[in-house]
């Protein structure tokens, strides 16, 4: 960057002598071409921060949460009564009959009207009792679909935050053979110089340093995709420049939880979200039976009316008509259904059917539960097992590679065994580093399924 910098001032002395314009279109291109801002650092905690404050899917969530706190609000408020308000007024001219001097007119008058009316409904059927209960199941499947949702942004979260971490540890495994490999190149080209060594041992090792370099570049492109995918999943701007703070592979928590397979079933059918989700959803499903049922009995409602009229033809003045033209009614209303075209019929048994469809995806989706709880229990305890392989593998896969490194200094080994023993020993700390980080994340996707992980908790 100082260079560019130096650069650009020694091509604008020369061009200020010359054409201004051309400065400016030069400091233009180079100003937009540098950094406008440093790094921002993101640490594991406030990505999920920024997940569950961005993320679109959460946001929907808590939107259908809300229009469900509405209908539950609505389905309340139809048990009370309605309040009604009406005024009126105007002029006639020629003849009419006017309704509050009782007669016919054949000149100009004013009147006018107002009243109050208020009704309630006393029975229908218990549908109002039913349509209540369904807001509130539905109310209730939307608030556990939200917990789900806020699950599956912290898991999103952690699957590409332990990307990151796999691919720098992988940058770091490779910079050490690469290192270890131009060491290695330096010393055989001193045996050679001096007559040690064949000059095929350093065609050999140029070539494998040279492959060493291009595993460093691949496990560099590898870490800057693994950082793209965490910026798409935490929806951030891809003008900016990131880096992302995490623990190395020894500084996470190794410890093998020792899970029974018929509890964690158990718990994943009781505890998971969606699961309860779905079953509120089918229990609004039976309401809507109910409600359906309920247009098959009579409903009763009952109604008052207040009001009061003035009209310009009677001598009575305005406040005296307002209080001698009163009237109430109070109105009784029933009403029985016969027969309305089968359509009672209709909606009960579409409401049934769609009762019966929830049973069988609930059910369906029980078992595919409690499969991916199964399968993922099998590779959590393939995965514990393998950490102690692996552990095992790379002190041995280093042992070899520092013995046969110290029989080729001394002219006992061939380059081709070193190289092997090396090649060995980098396989094993990449396996090992992808065992660790695969184990880390196969024990959050095991409390994902089962329904226990916790957006709040850390993982590291």
């Amino acid at each position: 960057m100082n260079q560019v910098h130096r650069y650009v001032r020694r091509v604008t002395q020369a061009l200020q002598s010359t054409r201004p314009a051309a400065f400016v279109l030069l400091f233009a291109f180079f100003g937009a071409a540098l950094p406008a801002s440093a790094q921002q650092r993101i640490s594991f905690e406030d990505a999920i921060r920024i997940a569950l404050d961005q993320n679109i899917d959460l946001k929907k969530s808590e939107n259908s949460l809300v229009l469900s706190e509405n209908d539950v609000k609505s389905a309340k408020a139809n048990f009370l009564p309605n309040l009604n308000a009406n005024a009126g007024g105007g002029r006639n001219w020629g003849l009419s009959f006017d309704q509050t001097a009782g007669r016919l007119v054949t000149e100009s008058s004013d009147n006018a009207s107002g009243s109050i009316s208020s009704s309630v409904n006393l029975f229908n059927g218990f549908s109002d009792v039913a349509a209540l209960s369904q807001a509130r199941y539905n109310y209730m499947a939307d608030e556990q679909n939200l917990q789900r949702a806020e699950q599956t942004v912290y898991f999103r979260v952690v699957e590409a935050y332990l990307q990151i971490l796999l691919a720098q540890e992988q940058v770091g495994i490779r910079q050490e053979d690469l290192q270890a490999q131009q060491q290695q190149l330096t010393q055989i080209e001193e045996f050679t110089r001096l007559g040690a060594r064949p000059i095929s041992d350093l065609y050999q090792q140029q070539a494998t340093a040279a492959q060493s370099e291009l595993s460093l570049v691949d496990a560099e492109r590898a870490l800057d995709i693994a950082k793209v995918r965490l910026i798409q999943v935490l929806e951030l701007d891809p003008f900016q420049e990131y880096e992302f703070d995490a623990p190395k592979a020894d500084e996470l928590d190794l410890d093998v939880t020792s899970y029974n397979l018929e509890e964690i079933l158990r718990t994943a059918l009781e505890n998971r979200a969606d699961l309860q989700a779905l079953s509120a959803s089918l229990d609004a499903a039976q309401q809507g039976i109910r409600i359906a049922k309920s247009n098959r009995y009579p409903t009763l409602n009952l109604s008052g009316n207040y009001g009061t009229s003035y009209s310009s033809q009677r001598q009575d003045d305005f406040s005296g008509q307002l209080k001698n033209n009163r009237s109430q009614s109070v109105r009784l209303s029933l009403n029985v259904p016969i027969f309305n075209r089968l359509n009672t019929r209709t909606t009960i048994q579409r409401s049934e059917i769609n009762f019966v469809n929830q049973q069988l995806d609930l059910q369906n989706y029980e078992q595919s539960v409690l499969l991916e709880v199964r399968q993922a229990y099998s590779d959590y305890t393939s995965l514990a097992k393998q950490l102690e392989v692996s552990q095992i593998q790379l002190a041995a896969a280093q042992q070899a590679q520092e013995v046969e490194q110290e029989r080729y200094n001394v002219g006992a080994s061939t380059l081709v065994e070193l190289t092997n023993a090396r090649a060995n020993y980098v396989r094993a700390a990449s396996n090992r580093a992808q065992v660790i980080f695969q184990f880390v994340f196969q024990s959050r996707l095991l409390d994902y399924y089962i329904g226990i992980l916790d957006p709040n908790a850390s993982v590291f």
